[in-house]
């Protein structure tokens, strides 16, 4: 016997399902027009005394031709109704607008009664179907198409195509025989398939629990109870339909399928994942049983309110299809989340935030008010007529609004510590470290801290914070772990308009590498060099005080989305820690130029050598000096003299580059650091400052304007003799002797320091 390749098999999983919903609906669609034109607008209850009349629809045929709530059917068009059936057959002769006579029993008295069918067709109702029917169908493929050996994939399958084929099933009660009979018994083989489907389902999730491994036969009877009724309820309709008689009558077996097992039905899976979400030893397992259980909560909420209705005697409601469509697209939806797109998505994040404490408030508001309306009305009657009843409601009013917010904080207290003890132990290690990041001094050592306890906290492989050196905003390396500091890039120049930046900035949110390679721009590729998957921006009141690169996790795990909030957040406090340990160590830069003191520039200086002679880059720089910056001060005060510092500051800030360093070498002295930068390229760059420097007019209080003049030395790293262990004392050194010969030439001049022999 030929086989079917599996590309053709899977083929046929896939198109079965979609042709099956066409067809369904097209007879769906043609019998709702047929049915429409004999539908009268009431519904009917079997029981041992008769046919009955349960509800009546104002509006439609049957109310306006005077039937109403509890008439008994004697005969309609002259045919006697004794069981619903006899009604089935006798509406498939009727015709839209043509007349039907109809007798019935009010009160023991008979009353004859005249009905013309035919009710307008529903055609949204349909097409309401037919969308969430093909959003089932759709969640079934993709269940399917990632099912491997996965049970629960197929049976979400199963259970989503049963639901979809319901939606769209041509279910009329006033349709042709073959429709009306067969779609009913599907109807009811499907429930009991619904039924076990969904039970087995539940319980697999997070995964096989003990004492289903154990008792391996729980998974047959789950299908067994299901079938037996459900056949028993199709059985008997068949059998009605036909002339015949059972034991037992349909619409007993109907009440103990639907009246009674959907109550039972939903009590168990209640039961089932509300253990596991509250005891299950992993916390992944609890989340993926609470979020399972959410999605359950609408339709158990409807089951429940509709089987409470009925045992306490209360009148029938009916639900609206379309109430019952959407309850039922959420159980589905949710098992497919926990269990397909786990690794995508923190379900506890979307437990806890969205839904769970959601819920939660909407609870307490609802007590709230229920309380509120129940003592107003208590307290009301009590007091009825006198003017105290309205002192006692208002104070009754203020004692529940001021208990509410303490409640509501302490259930959600409540909540993170029973169900979710890990992440508040997480958040706590968290905070903690924020706050023993000041006991840690100065900057690098507060980095090399906070880099440590990332990776043993998070389990990685690396850390590495860049910090934004001000004013310009160069990122230079501050601290790593799990890496060598002298490994990574050590001072990152990238334009401010950089797109990734930009991404970072704005969005306040880390961006993993693959996020920020789309965004564009020269940060993704210095972040993928750093082996970073994870970058997290370091804000502070929405300015970019550093950058935290995060290598990946040692197990290969991907970032959950509670563990990217907590980085956010600890990243957030961090960067307003680090800003007030720089503004503490104000040290870095002097108030009255804005540039670099002279101890942080000559630190630049150093890191920026080192980087030059590690990876044979070039490095220059210019050490440039005011001429007779004394005559000024002696001639025109101290005053002119800040002024005059102050316009040449930002004079040569102006004409640098974004990621050159500018630092207040002396009184009047000023070390420019040229990284990227060859010699030849520094001395047109000084000759260009000095020609700046030279046009300047500086305005001053006695008003004639001042003019200045600026000598430069200049040195490039290839032309001295150095290494790593002397740092950059051999290039300073030359450039000061340039700036001598320059002073010693005429002022006003570049000097360009001597090649020296030997190595560099």
């Amino acid at each position: 016997m030929p086989t079917l390749s599996p590309n053709l098999r899977r083929g046929l999983v896939y198109l079965l399902p979609v042709l099956l919903l066409a067809g369904l609906f097209y007879l769906k669609a043609i019998h709702a027009d047929a049915a429409s034109g004999r539908r009268v607008g009431f519904s009917l209850n079997d029981s041992a005394t008769g046919v009955s009349l349960r509800e009546v629809v104002p509006g439609l045929p049957a109310e306006k031709a005077g039937l109403g709530g509890g008439d008994r059917l004697l005969e309609i068009a002259g045919q006697p109704i004794r069981v619903e059936a006899d009604y089935d057959m006798v509406a498939l002769r009727f015709q839209r607008g043509e007349p039907v006579p109809v007798i019935v029993d009010r009160g023991g008295q008979r009353v004859a009664l005249t009905m013309v069918p035919g009710i307008p067709v529903s055609w949204v109702n349909l097409l309401f179907d037919l969308l969430v029917a093909a959003a089932y169908v759709a969640l079934g493929l993709v269940a399917i198409g990632q099912a491997g050996r996965d049970i629960r994939a197929r049976l979400l399958y199963l259970y989503s195509l049963a639901v979809a084929a319901e939606l769209v099933m041509p279910f009329e009660p006033v349709n042709t025989l073959a429709i009306g009979l067969w779609s009913t018994v599907a109807f009811y083989l499907l429930s009991g398939l619904q039924m076990g489907a969904e039970i087995h389902l539940s319980a697999l999730v997070p995964e096989r629990p003990n004492w289903l491994r154990s008792r391996p036969w729980l998974v047959q009877s789950f299908y067994a109870i299901g079938g037996v009724v459900a056949a028993s309820t199709a059985i008997a309709l068949i059998v009605e339909t036909n002339g015949g008689k059972l034991p037992w009558t349909s619409s007993q077996a109907e009440f103990v399928l639907l009246d009674l097992g959907l109550p039972l039905w939903a009590a168990t899976l209640a039961l089932m994942l509300g253990e596991r979400f509250l005891h299950h030893p992993r916390r992944e397992g609890r989340q993926q049983a609470g979020l399972v259980l959410l999605g359950l909560l609408p339709w158990m909420c409807v089951v429940f309110f509709l089987a409470g209705r009925q045992l306490l005697g209360l009148p029938t409601v009916s639900v609206p299809s379309a109430l019952w469509t959407l309850v039922l697209l959420a159980f589905p939806v949710a098992v497919f989340v926990a269990i397909f797109r786990y690794h995508l998505f923190d379900l506890e994040l979307v437990i806890r935030k969205s839904l769970l404490y959601g819920a939660l408030t909407s609870s307490l508001v609802l007590i709230f008010y229920a309380a509120l309306g129940a003592g107003g009305a208590l307290f009301a009657r009590s007091l009825e007529g006198g003017r105290e009843s309205v002192w006692v409601v208002s104070a009754a009013t203020l004692g529940l609004g001021l208990i509410f917010n303490p409640m509501r904080k302490r259930l959600q207290r409540l909540i993170d510590r029973r169900l979710f003890p890990e992440s508040a132990a997480f958040r706590q290690r968290v905070l903690e470290l924020v706050g023993e990041l000041a006991s840690r001094g100065k900057l690098p050592r507060m980095g090399e801290y906070l880099c440590d306890e990332i990776c043993r906290t998070f389990g990685l492989t690396s850390a590495t914070i860049w910090i934004a050196a001000p004013p310009m905003g160069q990122l230079m390396s501050l601290a790593a772990s799990g890496i060598a500091l002298e490994d990574s890039e050590q001072t990152v120049l990238l334009a401010p308009d950089d797109l990734g930046l930009r991404a970072l900035t704005r969005g306040g949110r880390p961006m993993p590498s693959s996020q920020l390679e789309r965004a564009g721009g020269s940060l993704a590729m210095r972040v993928r060099g750093a082996g970073a998957e994870l970058t997290v921006p370091m804000l502070s009141h929405g300015r970019l005080v550093g950058l935290l690169l995060l290598g990946g996790k040692k197990g290969g795990e991907r970032f959950a989305a509670e563990e990217v909030e907590l980085l956010k957040l600890l990243a957030s406090q961090a960067a307003t820690v680090f800003e007030n340990a720089r503004l503490f160590e104000s040290a870095t830069f002097e108030g009255l130029t804005g540039l670099y003191r002279r101890e942080a520039v000559l630190e630049i200086l150093d890191r920026e050598w080192s980087r030059s002679i590690r990876y044979d880059r070039p490095l220059s720089i210019a050490l440039a000096d005011l001429d007779r910056f004394k005559w000024i001060n002696d001639r025109h005060g101290h005053l002119a003299g800040d002024l005059v510092l102050q316009r040449v500051a930002a004079e040569l800030r102006a004409q640098v580059r974004d990621t050159d360093f500018i630092g207040r070498f002396g009184g009047e002295e000023f070390l420019i650091v040229l990284p990227e930068t060859q010699l030849d390229g520094a001395t047109l760059l000084a000759e260009k400052i000095r020609e700046r420097i030279e046009a300047l007019e500086i305005a001053i209080d006695s008003g004639e304007p001042l003019k200045v003049t600026l000598s430069i030395g200049v040195a490039g790293r290839a032309e001295v003799k150095g290494d790593g262990k002397t740092r950059a004392r051999p290039l300073l050194s030359a450039a000061d002797t340039a700036l001598y010969s320059a002073k010693r030439n005429g002022r006003n001049r570049v000097e360009v320091a001597e090649s020296e022999t030997g190595t560099s």
